[in-house]
């Protein structure tokens, strides 16, 4: 079922703003994490490689639901 947003001019404008954000920022702070966790070693065990895959799932979820808005 499809629903009709409507949004301000202005709201519009904030969420294009974070998508923007997403794309080339977060994306990149996120990347930056995962290189840092993989250079540790052993995956398993490394609590900062898990939550950056959580931050980095979530953040290509939004970046997805911002595109389809």
């Amino acid at each position: 079922m499809n629903e009709t947003t409507y949004v301000t001019a202005e709201g519009l404008e904030k969420l294009k703003e974070e998508l923007r954000e997403r794309r080339e920022e977060k994306r990149v702070e996120i990347a930056d994490r995962l290189d840092k966790a993989i250079k540790m070693g052993d995956l398993k065990e490394n609590a900062d490689y898990h939550v950056a895959k959580e931050d980095q799932a979530f953040n290509e979820g939004r970046i997805q639901q911002l595109n389809d808005a």
